[in-house]
């Protein structure tokens, strides 16, 4: 795994990371506030050196995507919110989304190769 991937993947987890605390701290105090605040301009910063490789498309709907199934994950872990089987089946739907779009750039890029030669 490439490094600008491993980069996404630490954004997505700062993502899910910030969303969580975002919950948390909804009656806290405005400085314990802020700390979901600066976690996704991180995220967003760790996103932007991704994208310095990955296509847009594909980085965005693997931030977005993996963001919303790590979270509703968190969110059934830690604050007990049911995953029903319809959330389940919806889930899955978004990792399938991501994984035909990633391919899809994968395609296109092998066309271009081939008629550039």
């Amino acid at each position: 795994m490439s490094f600008h991937w491993l980069v996404l993947l630490a954004a997505i987890a700062v993502e899910i990371v910030a969303t969580a605390a975002l919950k948390s701290v909804v009656s806290a105090p405005f400085m314990v506030t802020l700390l979901p605040l600066i976690l996704i301009g991180l995220s967003f910063t760790l996103l932007s050196v991704a994208l310095r490789v990955i296509p847009l498309a594909v980085a965005y709907a693997v931030w977005e995507g993996l963001g919303i199934v790590g979270i509703a994950a968190a969110g059934h872990l830690l604050f007990g919110e049911h995953l029903t089987p319809t959330r389940i089946v919806a889930l899955c739907a978004i990792i399938a989304g991501i994984v035909l779009l990633e391919r899809g750039v994968g395609g296109e890029a092998e066309e271009r190769e081939g008629r550039l030669a």
